[in-house]
C-alpha cells in the first residue's frame, strides 16, 4: 500500500514537473499524439498554466480530442479566467464536451465578458447532438438570433431532421429562425418538404410567409415545375393581405409558373426601393421573369445602389449554362485558432516555407478532425509536421447540410514569408465571427497588393499563340485582409498554371470585406486570366 501511494505520489509530481516546462506550442502539438491519456495527463496541468495562449491551446487539445476527463479542470479554469481568448477556448470546450446544464454554465461564467462570448457560446451549441433543443429552451430565450450556419452545422448530416425543426419553428411563431432554417435548407441545395412549407405560406406571421414565398422564388427560378403542386395550391388561395415585398414574390412565382407578364405601378415604385436588393440579388435569371419596364427602373436604382443590387449589361433572354465547376470541398482546413497558437506552431516545428498540398480529411459532425491524408505539391517535412498539427487543431464548419464527413479535395497553400493568418480576431472584434457571404450589409474586400503569377513556358508553349484560359478561386479574406483558404472553382487543364495561380493569390493583401462597417471574414472569388498573344 505504501508503495503503490509513494508511486501515486511520483508520477504527481513528474506530472507537474513536466506541465511546467509545457508551452502553448509542445501542448497545441499533442493533438497529433496517439495515446489520449498520455494526452489528458498533460492538457490537465496547462489549463492553469500562468499563460494565457497556452491555457487556449489546452482548451482546443481537449475539445478537438475529445477529452472529457479534464472537464472539472476546464470549468475550475474557465471560473477565475482573465484572458478573454483564453476564456473563449474554455467556453468551447466546455459547452461541446459538457452536458446542457455546462452551457447554463458557461453564460454564467462568462458575464464580465464582451457580448461576443453569446455568439461563441451558441456556435459551440451547434456542434451538439441536442443543439436545436437547447437554443429553443435557451438560446432563444436570452435573445440569440440564429443565422443559416447556426442550423448548417446543427443539422449536419442530418437533412431529415429539417422537417421537424421547421415545424417547431412554426409552432414558436419564430420567423427569424424560419428565415435562417430556409436559407440554409437553400444553400445546401435541398428542399423543404411541401408539407411544412404549405403550412408556412398561410400563417399569420408576416415575416414567415415572406420569408418562405421568397425561399421558392431563389430556390425554384432554375426549374420552377419542381415546385410541388400543393404549395402551389397554397400560392393560389392566401389568407392574409400580403406587405408589398412578399405580394412582388407570390407575382414572380406566378409567372414562374406560367403566368403573363404585366407592368404595375405597385410593382415598378417597389423595384427601386432599398428592401427590394436583398430579396432580389444579383441572380441574373430571374430577371427572365420581369417586363421590360421593370428589368430598366431596376437598372437605373442599381446604377446607385448597393452589390446586392448588380444587374447584367442586357436583359437575358435564356438561362445561362453555367462552367463546369472543380468539385467544392464539404469543408476548409485550417480554420482559425486561437491567437497565437498557429505562430507558436510554426515557430517550434521549424517551419519557413511555402507550401501546397491536396489534403484528405474526416470529422465527426461537431467539426472535430479524425484523421488527415496529406498529398505533398510542395511542402519540406518541417512544414508537414506544422499543417498537420494545424488541421488537427482546426474546427471544420461544413458548407453544407449534406456535406460528406470526409473530404478528399482540400487544398493548402501558403507563400513563402506570409503569416499564417490563422489568429482568431480578439473577442471583442466583432460581434459575428462566422465567414460572410458578400452582399445585404456585407462589402467586397478591396484587394491593396497583387502579385502577377508566373507563367510558366510549358503551359504557355501548350497553349499555343493567340490563347487564353480562365482560373477562379474561392478563397476566405480574412478580417486582417489576408487570403487564409483557398480553393479552385475553376481550373485550366495545365496544372502548372493552376499551382502558379494559387501561390500568387496567396500573397495578395485586401482591405477587408465589411459588416456594419466593422472588418468580418468574407468568401471571396478571385480570378485569374493566362493569355499567350
Amino acid at each position: 500500500m505504501a508503495k503503490t501511494i509513494a508511486l501515486f505520489c511520483l508520477l504527481a509530481l513528474l506530472s507537474t514537473i513536466a506541465s511546467a516546462d509545457d508551452t502553448a506550442a509542445s501542448i497545441a502539438l499533442l493533438v497529433t499524439e496517439a495515446n489520449a491519456e498520455a494526452v489528458a495527463a498533460r492538457v490537465g496541468p496547462a489549463l492553469a498554466s500562468k499563460n494565457g495562449v497556452t491555457r487556449s491551446a489546452a482548451a482546443r487539445v481537449a475539445l478537438v480530442r475529445g477529452l472529457t476527463n479534464v472537464l472539472p479542470q476546464i470549468r475550475e479554469a474557465l471560473a477565475v479566467e482573465s484572458n478573454p481568448d483564453a476564456a473563449r477556448e474554455e467556453v468551447r470546450a466546455l459547452v461541446v464536451l459538457g452536458d446542457a446544464a455546462d452551457v447554463k454554465g458557461a453564460r454564467d461564467a462568462t458575464r464580465k465578458l464582451p457580448p461576443a462570448i453569446d455568439e461563441v457560446i451558441a456556435r459551440a451549441v451547434s456542434r451538439r447532438p441536442d443543439a436545436f433543443e437547447i437554443y429553443a429552451t435557451t438560446l432563444r430565450e436570452t435573445g440569440y438570433v440564429p443565422d443559416a450556419n447556426f442550423f448548417t452545422q446543427a443539422l449536419w448530416r442530418r437533412p431529415a431532421a429539417a422537417v421537424a425543426v421547421g415545424s417547431r419553428l412554426l409552432g414558436l411563431r419564430d420567423a427569424a429562425g424560419w428565415q435562417a432554417l430556409l436559407t440554409s435548407v437553400r444553400e445546401s441545395h435541398l428542399a423543404m418538404p411541401p408539407g411544412v412549407l404549405g403550412v408556412s405560406l398561410n400563417m399569420a406571421v408576416e415575416d414567415i410567409r415572406t420569408s418562405s414565398v421568397w425561399y421558392l422564388v431563389r430556390a425554384y427560378v432554375p426549374d420552377p415545375l419542381q415546385i410541388h403542386e400543393n404549395v402551389r395550391a397554397v400560392l393560389t388561395s392566401p389568407v392574409e393581405e400580403a406587405s408589398m415585398r412578399e405580394a412582388f414574390g407570390r407575382e414572380l412565382l406566378r409567372r414562374m409558373l406560367g403566368g403573363e407578364r404585366k407592368d404595375d405601378p405597385r410593382w415598378l415604385e417597389w423595384l427601386q426601393s432599398a428592401e427590394a436588393d436583398p430579396l432580389l440579388g444579383n441572380d441574373e435569371s430571374l430577371f427572365e421573369y420581369f417586363t421590360e419596364k421593370e428589368f430598366l427602373v431596376r437598372k437605373n436604382h442599381c446604377g446607385t445602389a448597393s452589390y446586392d443590387c448588380r444587374m447584367p449589361s442586357k436583359q437575358p433572354a435564356t438561362i445561362r449554362i453555367a462552367s463546369k465547376p472543380v468539385a467544392k470541398p464539404a469543408y476548409f482546413l485550417p480554420d482559425v485558432l486561437p491567437p497565437g497558437v498557429a505562430g507558436a506552431v510554426v515557430a517550434a516545428t521549424r517551419c519557413d516555407g511555402s507550401w501546397v498540398a491536396l489534403a484528405g480529411a474526416t470529422s465527426d459532425t461537431s467539426g472535430r478532425v479524425q484523421s488527415t491524408d496529406m498529398k505533398r505539391i510542395m511542402m519540406n517535412a518541417a512544414c508537414d509536421n506544422a499543417v498537420t498539427a494545424l488541421v488537427r487543431l482546426s474546427l471544420v464548419t461544413p458548407s453544407s447540410i449534406d456535406s460528406p464527413l470526409n473530404s478528399g479535395t482540400i487544398l493548402l497553400v501558403h507563400a513563402l514569408r506570409q503569416p499564417a493568418c490563422l489568429d482568431e480576431a480578439p473577442l471583442g472584434a466583432a460581434m459575428n465571427s462566422s465567414v460572410q457571404q458578400i452582399g445585404g450589409q456585407v462589402t467586397a474586400p478591396i484587394v491593396k497588393r497583387r502579385v502577377e503569377p508566373q507563367f510558366p513556358e510549358s503551359a504557355r508553349h501548350a497553349m499555343g499563340s493567340g490563347k487564353s484560359v480562365l482560373i477562379i478561386v474561392r478563397s476566405i479574406i480574412t478580417r486582417e485582409g489576408c487570403v487564409r483558404a483557398i480553393d479552385l472553382v475553376l481550373q485550366s487543364p495545365f496544372p502548372e498554371l493552376n499551382a502558379a495561380a494559387l501561390l500568387a493569390l496567396a500573397q495578395w493583401t485586401f482591405e477587408p470585406g465589411r459588416m456594419h462597417g466593422e472588418p468580418v471574414d468574407v468568401v471571396f472569388n478571385l480570378t485569374v486570366n493566362f493569355k499567350v498573344p
